[in-house]
């Protein structure tokens, strides 16, 4: 029985699709933000009449590196922009690197003024030289860039560095909320503006719902348990001792109470709420839970009646990731191919399912990969052959579809192939048959015709080489029935055909005029010697003493299917010479009509002598009847 593998590939989560948008909605604000500041200096307006308080504590230059670094966070949302993305991190790592040395060794590169050419509105700020803090930012996301989704390792450290700037940011964000200037840090990298601490946050938390595959990303869009649990936690372990602890201060500022009980109080609160969020958060992680053990165990049900159904079926069954490696092979494909489960798996698909053409020996295009690369099903083709990992060839058709998604997303493809091996021998002995049969048969009218020409040369009377005549003239008619029913290998014989080669001779450019109408319907063999006999007979009957009998004379015949597979074909003569009959005949051509139409094929007939011609109409089935026949007849007729 077929293994079926526990991992198969599967379309990208939502929960990481929306990762990448929170962090291509965090680069944009920041940008949002370093262009607002930057214009704001631009006009010379940082602060001005207190519409953006505090916005002199970000310099351009600063402002100009978060614009940076919000555009390196946005390309590296993108694969193919990623290059730009690291180029731009590693610009800002020196930039940063060039503006700490200016601060540390005294020098001034000219970094500072560079972006503006006025002294800022507020005059508390001296000069426009970045702060510390923000030079750090912007060094250690430059670093974190650099490094982030390059393996593990790197994409390990790049996590590391991402939340050492988170943790600085929340140091100056709590020191903001509870109201303590940057400036009495000890830690000269805490110093930095309201709007650089935001621009330094937004820019560490875009990264890290940039990379959801790695590390704090991959935990929080988890779906598990464990993911759910860290999801409902989250927001209580960073927002709600930021909030206590703001109330607790306030209540010290206010000397509502004193520093220990503010400690106390703190405690608690924090351990109550953080109690709270747990027990919600259990309760969610049973349901959570719970799903996805039921869902497990229809998963593991799916997996035993796919098992058991590519085990059981006789056709080869293959199926591919979306690169085209192997995932499963089922019991026949094994045997056929001579690759095990075990060996194939991880392999190319090409390697395994070997196909060339059988006529030129060529490889035929896979049609595994063309699904992939179409997103369509391929039709069964045949006329090809399997080189098994032994290298023995076996005639095989093979068809191909897409696996999608249930967003529509490429997660693989199936390969199904049969070997046709004895198939080929059945039609090939077959066409051997028939060809003999065709032999047969024509050697069989070739003695017949032969047997009545030398009877017709050596007869006598009149009565006799008439009756040889039209003996010839029957036999071949039945000849040109065999040669259409030979065209299509006895699948049928082409109704038009058969009309159009009984009726060519009598075309001329001043003769009769002829009209054919009706589509091309294929006659099954057991009907087409009838039907080829009574069209010979009526147009034998309509040179004699019909409408083909003389130039003016006008013959159609019409032709159509009915819903009930039934052919209606209509013969209608205008013009003739042939006389009203007044009594009842039996000519060849009537009991032709009655016995071969009506009785052996199961058919209906309507013969009418009108004024203008002979009207034949005939109703005969494309299927044979299981009703029993109709006995034969009498109708009134002279000469047909």
């Amino acid at each position: 029985m077929a293994e079926v593998p526990a991992k198969l590939a599967l379309p990208a989560p939502r929960a990481e699709r929306m990762s990448l948008l929170l962090a291509r909605c965090a680069a944009l604000m920041v940008i949002a933000i370093g262009a607002l500041v930057l214009g704001a200096w631009r006009l010379g307006i940082p602060g001005g009449a207190g519409t953006l308080p505090g916005l002199a504590g970000m310099t351009p230059n600063a402002s100009a590196g978060t614009i940076a670094a919000g555009i390196a966070l946005f390309c590296f949302t993108f694969r193919p922009l990623r290059p730009l993305a690291r180029l731009i991190g590693f610009t800002l790592v020196i930039f940063g690197l060039l503006v700490m040395c200016e601060d540390l060794l005294g020098f001034d590169l000219g970094l500072d003024h560079a972006l503006f050419s006025s002294t800022p509105a507020d005059a508390s700020v001296p000069h426009a030289r970045m702060a510390p803090g923000i030079t750090g930012s912007l060094i250690l996301f430059g670093l974190a860039l650099l490094y982030a989704k390059r393996g593990w390792a790197s994409s390990a450290f790049s996590q590391v560095v991402t939340i050492i700037v988170l943790a600085q940011v929340l140091i100056v964000l709590a020191g903001y909320a509870y109201g303590v200037a940057t400036y009495y840090y000890p830690f000269p990298f805490t110093s930095m503006s309201i709007y650089g601490a935001m621009s330094a946050f937004l820019l560490a938390f875009g990264l890290l719902a940039a990379s959801p595959e790695y590390g704090v990303g991959a935990a929080i869009v988890e779906q598990s348990p464990a993911g759910e649990m860290l999801r409902r936690l989250l927001p209580g372990i960073l927002v709600l001792p930021l909030v206590i602890g703001w109330f607790a201060h306030q209540a010290e500022a206010h000397t509502y109470y004193d520093s220990a009980a503010t400690l106390a109080i703190f405690a608690v609160a924090s351990i109550l709420v953080l109690a709270v969020f747990a027990w919600t958060t259990i309760g969610a992680v049973r349901r959570a839970d719970r799903d996805r053990n039921a869902a497990l165990m229809e998963l593991r049900g799916q997996r035993e009646w796919l098992s058991t159904t590519l085990g059981s079926i006789g056709d080869g069954v293959i199926a591919t990731d979306p690169s085209g490696s192997v995932l499963l092979l089922n019991r026949i494909a094994e045997q056929m191919t001579g690759w095990t489960v075990a060996e194939a798996r991880g392999r190319p698909i090409w390697e395994v399912f070997r196909v060339i053409d059988a006529g030129t020996r060529k490889p035929v295009d896979d049609p595994a990969l063309k699904a992939l690369r179409e997103r369509a099903v391929t039709r069964l083709e045949s006329g090809a052959l399997l080189v098994t990992r032994d290298e023995r060839e076996i005639p095989v058709e093979h068809s191909g579809a897409p696996i999608l998604g249930f967003d529509g997303s490429l997660a693989g493809a199936v390969l199904i192939f049969r070997d046709v091996t004895e198939r080929r021998r059945t039609a090939q002995r077959q066409t051997m048959l028939v060809g003999e049969l065709n032999h047969r048969v024509k050697n069989a009218l070739a003695i017949v015709q032969s047997l009545v020409q030398a009877s017709l040369r050596q007869a006598t009377s009149r009565p006799a080489q008439a009756m040889a005549q039209t003996l010839a003239e029957r036999l071949q008619a039945l000849h040109r029935a065999h040669d259409l029913l030979l065209e299509s290998q006895w699948s049928g014989a082409s109704l038009k055909a058969m009309v159009e080669r009984e009726l060519d001779p009598y075309k001329r450019p001043d003769g009769p005029k002829i009209m054919i109408k009706g589509p091309d319907v294929l006659l099954p063999p057991a009907s087409t010697s009838i039907l080829a006999m009574t069209l010979h007979e009526l147009a034998t009957n309509a040179v004699k003493y019909g409408a083909l009998s003389q130039n003016n004379g006008q013959l159609g015949i019409s032709w159509k299917t009915s819903r009930n597979n039934r052919l209606m074909l209509t013969w209608e003569e205008r013009g003739s010479l042939h006389p009203v009959p007044t009594k009842r005949g039996s000519g060849f051509g009537m009991q032709l009509i009655d016995k071969g139409i009506r009785h052996n094929l199961g058919g209906e007939t309507k013969v009418e002598f009108r004024p203008a011609g002979l009207y034949v109409e005939m109703n005969v089935p494309l299927e044979p009847s299981k009703e029993p026949r109709a006995k034969p007849q009498a109708v009134h007729t002279e000469s047909v």
